[in-house]
């Protein structure tokens, strides 16, 4: 077993330089091996060798901080940002080098190789996230490296890695606890025999809430997640089959508050919003084929996943809008509003304009195909790794949306006789088919990685309220090439060019494009007594930004799921690394990282949007919620067998529309410092203690303002565990 101290000592060491495209994952209880190995397809490489911006967190810091939010595990990650929602990540908003953050639709997210996005070409929103905890490794790709992966590839792609079967018997047990009546079971055992193999995995996490609902109520939430791995050998390949189970059941809201107010009790919740819900399950099958195959590897994989989700929630007023209400809460007319988030009583005018809208958002989700990668390696002087893969994809959303009228009464929220309004009823369909090839070719010192993605995509979109029908088909090629030099065993230089795009969503629109760019990326690294150094610079130059109009975003109902160009966008940016592990006699170390990213995106041309994150849109002006500085510093302490570490992560103010200068304190998030705090333990070899204070200086912060009000992100947060190793 990995002590505790080497763990620690190696994490931040690794966390951005650890290896990429391993063919199976070690498990995080095996030998120091396990550092470097991870899950996607491919044989062992070095960081240092990957043409191309790739990172990963590996294991042993997943482990160190144990974060729940995967928006804090991306913190050590340069060209990654987040616009947080919830404080505690249920549905995280993710954006890689200047591509829209919100639900993460700009982002090609996968488990071990699969897409995982609930429909990734009818709906990418993701609002489906499995717990990082229970997550052995966390990959980034940007650049031409993430091509292969699609169909996102102006931003990049994020692998999450699971637990793999285990060559030994192993297993774990986790028990903790914290404030705000935070629990958390995580229970993971395998074995392996000469032909079969086997890893089950459960894990539960919940928590009361840190916010508190005028008048009492369940701000809280609960979480499971299972997952069963069957493997045997076959000959000279494997199968592995796979079924995964989650859900969910969380009291949140997108309701916040006005200005005042959050500075006033930034984790007060409206008694407006002690109804809203969210309620969903997840079941995917998986089965996965490796075999060697015309003198190389190949590597399939089915797959079938089904979501359903249901969030009751705060919509709006019957009489007028909340985002109006919230802004400026002090007119005489919307101060009747405010008197009611409030706690006033509604009772007996039924039906007035000061009835409260309260809808569920119904959807079903359908997503299936197989995928394959053929993978040679050849070449004496001049060597090859080719890799050829394929996908036939379809995944399909069904939308059904309803209002109902609601009265406050006596501090309760209570149905009227209103009747019940249906909003939306509508189902988008995709049918994709994707093929690509990447050379890995190796001429001395020169490294050169030519690659090549086709998309063929048909989709369709059936809106029964309207009694309207759409159908769309395109085919698009996205060429790529990589380039690396090492100019001596310590430094080398890489350079990069791909065109990114991001499929339109099925539409009853005939203009909606998809979002397509020319990516280049310009960098080197540097090895020294002093640490390893990254810095890389990217510029994408969009002909034609898109984005997807989502209640998050503050898209009026009606307009949900509809994409919307945004023409022509420049994002020039720079993406720092460092990190180093200072020894201190034979018995301390200190690892220590350091990551910044500048990012700047700016409109071209101008235009008028319905989305209201752009509105009124002058050459100019910068593109909403893209941070322009991001940073994260760690250092940490590690003894014989214990292990302390300290994070910070900074992030500048985000606009939330698009403008241009200086804009008002009570606009967009605020800029904020957080510092997160983790120690651990190991009484025994099986045994070790651990707890982690997460926002130690209790920042106070605005994590977004749209789509109704001001809301906050984590307060100060303590957590305690437990953890046993066999």
């Amino acid at each position: 077993m990995m002590t505790t101290t080497r763990a620690i000592a190696c994490s931040l060491a690794l966390a951005t330089t650890a290896p990429l495209q391993a063919q199976q994952a070690a498990s995080t209880q095996g030998d120091d091996e396990s550092l470097d190995e991870i899950v996607v397809t491919g044989l062992f490489e070095e960081i240092d060798r990957v043409v191309g911006s790739a990172h990963r967190v590996d294991a042993a810091t997943l482990e160190t901080f144990e974060y729940n939010d995967i928006s804090r595990v991306l913190n050590l990650v340069p060209g990654v940002y987040s616009r947080e929602e919830d404080g505690v990540g249920l549905r995280p908003n993710i954006g890689l080098r200047g591509g829209s953050a919100d639900r993460s639709t700009k982002v090609a997210i996968m488990e071990d190789g699969v897409l995982l996005a609930p429909a990734p070409y009818s709906a990418p929103a993701a609002y489906f996230f499995p717990l990082s905890s229970r997550l052995v490794g966390v990959e980034v790709f940007k650049g031409p490296s993430s091509i292969q992966y699609g169909p996102q590839t102006i931003g990049g792609a994020i692998n999450l890695v699971t637990a793999p079967i285990p060559r030994t018997t192993e297993g774990l047990l986790q028990v903790a606890g914290g404030s705000d009546g935070y629990r958390h079971l995580h229970a993971r055992g395998g074995t392996q025999t000469e032909q079969f193999g086997v890893l089950a995995e459960f894990m539960h996490l919940g928590s009361d809430g840190f916010k508190q609902i005028d008048g009492g109520g369940d701000a809280g939430y609960d979480k499971n997640e299972l997952m069963l791995k069957l493997g045997r050998d076959i000959g000279p390949g494997t199968i592995e089959l796979r079924v995964t189970y989650a859900d969910e059941v969380s009291n949140e809201t997108y309701l916040g508050l006005t200005e005042s107010d959050f500075r006033a009790d930034p984790v007060r919740r409206y008694g407006a919003s002690e109804l809203d819900r969210m309620e969903w399950d997840w079941l995917a099958l998986r089965a996965d084929w490796e075999q060697p195959l015309f003198g190389g590897t190949l590597q399939a994989t089915g797959y079938i996943q089904k979501f359903d989700r249901a969030w009751r929630k705060f919509n709006n007023f019957n009489g007028t809008d909340i985002r109006g209400i919230l802004s400026n809460p002090d007119t005489p007319f919307n101060q009747l509003f405010v008197s009611i988030l409030n706690g006033a009583d509604t009772d007996g005018i039924s039906g007035s304009p000061d009835d409260i809208r309260i809808g569920t958002n119904d959807r079903e989700f359908d997503t299936s195909g197989i995928q394959g990668t053929l993978r040679w390696s050849f070449g004496d002087s001049v060597t090859h790794d080719l890799q050829v893969g394929a996908r036939l994809h379809s995944d399909r959303i069904r939308s059904l949306h309803d209002e109902f009228g609601f009265e406050q009464i006596a501090g309760s929220v209570v149905e009227n006789d209103q009747p019940r309004a249906i909003t939306r009823d509508s189902t988008g369909y995709t049918r994709a088919f994707s093929a690509w090839i990447r050379d890995d070719i190796a001429i001395g010192q020169w490294r050169l990685v030519p690659g090549l993605r086709v998309e063929a995509i048909e989709n369709s979109r059936t809106d029964r309220l309207v009694g309207r029908q759409q159908k769309d088909d395109y085919i698009i090629a996205l060429p790529g090439l990589g380039a690396m030099y090492d100019v001596n065993e310590d430094l080398s230089l890489l350079a990069g060019v791909h065109k990114g795009f991001s499929p339109a969503v099925p539409s009853l629109n005939e203009d909606v494009d998809p979002e397509e760019s020319i990516n280049y990326e310009l960098g080197g690294r540097w090895r020294s007594d002093w640490g390893r150094f990254e810095l890389i610079g990217f510029y994408n130059d969009y002909s034609n930004l898109t984005a997807i109009c989502t209640i998050s975003s503050g898209c009026d109902p009606a307009l949900l799921d509809t994409q919307i160009n945004a023409g022509e966008v420049r994002t020039v940016g720079a993406e720092f690394g460092w990190n180093h592990l200072v020894q201190i006699g034979n018995r301390l170390s200190v690892p220590i990282s350091l990551t910044y990213t500048y990012t700047e995106a700016e409109f071209r041309e101008a235009f008028t949007s319905i989305n209201p994150q752009f509105g009124v849109v002058e050459p100019g002006f910068e593109v909403p919620y893209i941070p322009p500085h991001r940073a994260n510093f760690n250092i940490g302490l590690a003894g014989a067998n214990w292990g302390t570490q300290l994070s910070v992560t900074y992030q500048a103010r985000m606009r939330d529309q698009a403008g241009i200068g200086d804009f008002d304190t009570d606009e967009g998030s605020d800029q904020f410092t957080v510092i997160d705090l983790a120690a651990n333990y190991a009484v025994t070899d099986r045994w070790t203690l651990s707890g982690r204070i997460n926002n130690l200086s209790d920042e106070v912060y605005v994590v977004a303002r749209r789509p109704f009000g001001a809301r906050p992100g984590l307060p100060r947060t303590l957590q305690f565990e437990a953890t046993y190793r066999y």
